[in-house]
């Protein structure tokens, strides 16, 4: 089966970093990158399955024995997917060239991490990403707990359940294709020589 995330490879070999680098970067495009990558990546994947549908009804003759909406329907869908993907790669390709992001990665090494990972119903402690909506908020680069959900993730400000809800991407919950949700943590080395 081949790897899933040709995304995630592509933006590691074009930035010199991985997507999971990125997340942690204090810098808006590097950490909405991870959410660009991902949304990319379902479209990409939708527009895979549904050529894939209409080359297997061609094959089958479909088209010579129903209706021709047989092959128009797969068609339009086609376009239409075909245009989703390319604002996401758009998106993708603008969060890549942003000069800050680049600047900062020029001037800082990327984070040695690694992932947990975490179910829909679980509570952990995460760093709240430097993506526009947390820095709207001032909610960036803060330590919190946070409640997953299967669309989004509850904070725990203190104040009591129910009083904030952030989407994944913006409360540093973050999704692999192949394996779920998790969380980034320092690495066993990073975090022994900080003192964590």
């Amino acid at each position: 089966m081949l790897n899933i995330d040709s995304v995630g490879r592509r933006i590691a070999r074009l930035t010199g970093r991985t997507l999971d680098q990125h997340a942690t970067d204090p810098v808006p495009a590097a950490a909405d990158l991870p959410k660009a990558a991902d949304t990319m990546r379902r479209h990409r994947l939708e527009l895979l399955l549904t050529v894939d549908r209409l080359r297997t009804a061609l094959i089958n003759e479909d088209d010579l024995s129903t209706s021709i909406t047989a092959l128009t329907g797969p068609l339009d869908a086609i376009a239409k997917l075909g245009r989703e993907y390319r604002y996401a790669r758009n998106w993708a390709e603008t969060l890549l060239s942003d000069d800050e992001r680049t600047a900062y990665a020029d001037a800082n090494p990327g984070a040695v991490l690694r992932r947990r990972f975490v179910n829909p119903g679980d509570t952990t402690l995460v760093v709240l990403p430097h993506t526009d909506a947390c820095r709207k908020q001032h909610l960036a680069g803060r330590r919190t707990r946070v409640r997953i959900g299967r669309a989004d993730a509850e904070l725990d400000l203190t104040v009591g359940p129910g009083q904030l809800r952030l989407s994944h991407a913006d409360a540093g919950i973050y999704h692999d294709p192949a394996h779920g949700f998790y969380v980034l943590e320092p690495a066993a080395t990073e975090a022994a020589a900080s003192g964590d």
